[in-house]
């Protein structure tokens, strides 16, 4: 866990999970005693964030979108820092939040099926979620001492490989068992990480419904595979232009003749920075042997200076360049979805290994630059 490099998220699948446009209203029926006074819905893939006032119980939100969506809302109570986030998935129809008279149940969300299918896998995952909050929270109460612990830590990762192992379990028992759910599409992004490999994912893509498959998020999916197909160890690395600091053209065929490490990072990825200093300290080594690094930022032109002040502070040497488009057309050609990622490919411009980080790329590298 503490030794693992988590991947930051770069732009998800937008998990959309029905073709046809279609009116909401999210209603609020809670105890009318006036304790919760405030109601806040977000849903961060149609960029909403709206407020009501609670009033003898009740608060309402209503609209239009393309399609449903992952959403919550956070009720506050009166007078206090306590407050409750309710997630759910925002669909056309009605969705009603229920307060029972039972003090420690929380609200109930009650919708339509894309809503049902979701409550029914989170309470699947739910406690295996709780016992991750437990163990992330017991690690942050570790001094610094015993953070360095091997044996601690190794304590720690067996435990976290455990949590993982179930989480998946459930998400793939999920996908299994409801090919003709859209909320299995989410369920596989869960199963398969933000980096998923094609062997492990496509199969299970492929045995989901028609109807599925037809959503823009299953095309999204789709398309997402057939880029991580042929972008596959043994195939001939796509070939991309981005112009680099001086705006300058870069091809990655320019590299032909040499072994290039293709990095995709960016300069607000906190992951990227730290695996950046394991990046440096391999190419210190293996550069006089013949290894170069084409460093493919995903950040965007608003914030150009950001990038080259990391650049900067990460010492990186190596050539850099980026489109600074928040889609960055190089990252989508190789299907990339979460940095850090890299792709190392031979002289000859084919794939020969892919995400490799830590004491792993070190073992690499010195296996083929000898």
């Amino acid at each position: 866990m503490m030794k693992k490099l988590v991947a930051f998220v770069l732009f998800l699948f937008p998990i959309a999970l029905m073709a046809q446009k279609g009116d909401y209203i999210l209603k609020g029926k809670l105890k009318p005693d006036g304790l919760i006074n405030k109601a806040y819905f977000t849903c961060s893939q149609f960029n909403i964030r709206s407020a009501a006032d609670v009033t003898d119980g009740m608060f309402e939100f209503k609209g239009t979108i393309e399609e449903p969506a992952e959403a919550f809302i956070l009720v506050q109570y009166k007078g206090t820092m306590k407050s409750e986030r309710i997630p759910f998935y925002l669909e056309p129809g009605k969705t009603e939040f229920i307060q029972t008279d039972n003090p420690a149940e929380p609200i109930v969300v009650k919708g339509a099926k894309v809503n049902a299918d979701y409550q029914k896998l989170m309470t699947s995952l739910n406690p295996v979620l709780d016992q991750k909050t437990k163990l992330d929270a017991q690690f942050k109460a570790l001094t610094t001492e015993q953070q360095q612990d091997k044996g601690i830590m190794a304590d720690f990762d067996k435990k976290e490989d455990v949590m993982a192992k179930e989480r998946q379990a459930i998400c793939l028992a999920f996908i299994k068992a409801n090919p003709d759910s859209f909320l299995s599409l989410y369920a596989l992004n869960k199963y398969t990480g933000y980096i998923p490999e094609y062997e492990i994912a496509a199969p299970l893509f492929e045995k989901l419904s028609a109807r599925v498959k037809a959503t823009p998020s299953g095309k999204a999916y789709a398309a997402q595979m057939e880029s991580l197909k042929s972008t596959a160890v043994g195939k001939q690395a796509p070939d991309f232009m981005q112009p680099d600091l001086e705006g300058k053209p870069v091809k990655l065929s320019d590299y032909r003749g040499k072994y290039v490490l293709v990095d995709f990072w960016a300069s607000w990825c906190g992951p990227c920075r730290a695996e950046n200093k394991n990046v440096a300290r391999s190419y210190s080594v293996y550069h006089p042997k013949g290894l170069e690094i084409l460093g493919v930022s995903l950040d965007v032109a608003q914030f150009k200076q950001y990038w080259l002040k990391a650049i900067e502070e990460d010492k990186l040497p190596w050539k850099q360049v980026s489109d600074l488009k928040a889609d960055n057309a190089a990252a989508k050609l190789f299907g990339i979805q979460a940095i850090p990622q890299n792709v190392l490919v031979d002289p000859k411009g084919k794939i020969v290994a892919k995400n490799l980080k830590g004491q792993d790329l070190h073992d690499k590298l010195a296996e083929i630059l000898k």
